[in-house]
């Protein structure tokens, strides 16, 4: 056997440590090049989104002008045919009071002055009379028009109310667009419905380059835990619900974010949320997994258990511990302090404890999260943990499913 030297060993580490991070480095390109793909085909399909709802909105825009016209036309007609009506009652009486005045032919008598003193003495008074009459007749005539002219300006007023109704309402129709109906939030809607149950899966996941695998098989294993609950509960009510809770590192190792919270909905909604987030970066091998599970546990809204019984779930999808020496993670920065932002694994442990989550770890890498596994094992009260052989994610989603069925149908055999 051939000894080798100490700088034999030291240049064969180096070039082992060299191959790795070239290995690294070409991953990390391969899952930019994806993420790059994944976001230009977004773009592709909002683009067509748009140029698909974009000759909707012209059209429900045309309708909307040429519901306001008819309604303009009509408002105009009635002006019109209140005005006419106006002018007839106002112009008929005008015309009996100028027949009812009486023409008289005056007589001229040169002989006798004294009658013709009489006559005009006579005559004023009874023009008086005529026009005092006439007078009357006039200001009857002037209070109709006032009081035509306040119900032309009524009419106005509760026709212009009547169109600016009309409009909020159209507004409000165009903003609004076409009713959507509610959609199923579980497999039991919450309305109108008993459930016997409530299932409340929430998934944590390390989402740093090298996790991109097995966050795509998360969809997997939300649309079977639905179908399984389905046929094993034999179609009873049984209302599930998911959340995801994306966690990467601290900065200055990593910069897009720290945690990423996604709280309760459907099976639809999540499985949009899981869609639209990647794996990207990670800086050092240890990343902010307490950060991640301090989210789930602090600030996910479970639903009350009080009244009708519920199973809690927190699915951790890991490759790498957290931070700090009891764990065994490589940091480069916070190796002997821990989290940099001072949580303890103590106070997480207790929070899962205290609200009753069954705490499951699904572990990419056997071999990195072992003493991590170990200090969570003796601590938490339901706890368990399943190993993805050789780090392939293929199966995930049938041993999750397997940990739900058998505490929610104990009595019933699995597949």
């Amino acid at each position: 056997m051939v000894k080798r030297s100490k700088s034999m060993e030291r240049t064969i580490k180096e070039g082992n440590d060299f191959l790795q991070r070239m290995e690294q480095v070409d991953r990390t390109r391969q899952r930019n090049r994806n993420v790059q793909q994944r976001q230009r085909a977004q773009r592709a399909a909002q683009v067509q989104k748009k140029q698909k709802e974009s000759p909707k909105k012209i059209v429900q825009q045309k309708q909307v002008q040429v519901k306001r016209e008819k309604q303009q036309k009509q408002q105009n007609k009635s002006k019109d045919d209140l005005k006419a009506q106006s002018q007839i009652s106002i112009s008929n009486p005008s015309r009996k009071i100028e027949k009812k005045i009486p023409i008289q032919p005056q007589k001229v008598q040169k002989n006798n002055p004294d009658e013709q003193n009489k006559q005009k003495q006579a005559q004023p008074v009874k023009k008086n009379n005529t026009e005092m009459e006439i007078e009357k007749k006039n200001e009857k005539q002037v209070h109709k028009k006032v009081e035509k002219k306040a119900e032309i300006k009524d009419t106005e007023k509760s026709s212009k109310i009547a169109e600016k109704n009309i409009v909020q309402v159209q507004q409000q129709q165009v903003k609004q667009g076409p009713r959507k109906t509610k959609s199923n939030i579980s497999v039991a809607s919450d309305a109108n419905q008993t459930s016997i149950g409530m299932v409340d899966c929430v998934f944590v996941v390390d989402t740093t380059g090298s996790m991109d695998i097995y966050l795509e098989r998360t969809t997997h294993t939300v649309q079977m835990l639905v179908e399984r609950i389905k046929k094993q509960s034999k179609n009873e009510q049984v209302s599930v619900r998911f959340g995801l809770v994306c966690y990467r590192d601290h900065p200055p190792q990593e910069v897009t974010y720290l945690t990423e919270l996604h709280d309760l909905c459907s099976d639809k909604q999540i499985l949009k949320a899981i869609e639209s987030s990647d794996c990207y970066g990670g800086g050092d091998g240890a990343e902010a997994a307490l950060d991640g599970l301090n989210v789930a546990a602090q600030q996910i809204t479970w639903r009350d258990s009080s009244k009708i019984p519920s199973l809690r779930y927190i699915f951790h999808i890991c490759d790498q511990p957290p931070h700090g020496k009891e764990f065994g993670g490589y940091s480069e920065l916070w190796d002997e302090t821990g989290c940099p932002c001072g949580l303890k694994p103590d106070q997480i442990i207790h929070r899962i404890n205290m609200r009753q989550i069954h705490y499951r770890l699904i572990k990419a890498d056997s071999k990195r999260l072992e003493k991590f596994a170990d200090y969570f094992r003796g601590k938490i009260v339901n706890y368990d943990e399943v190993t993805l052989e050789d780090g392939v994610a293929e199966g995930m989603e049938i041993k999750i499913s397997d940990m739900v069925i058998r505490e929610l149908c104990p009595d019933i055999l699995l597949d």
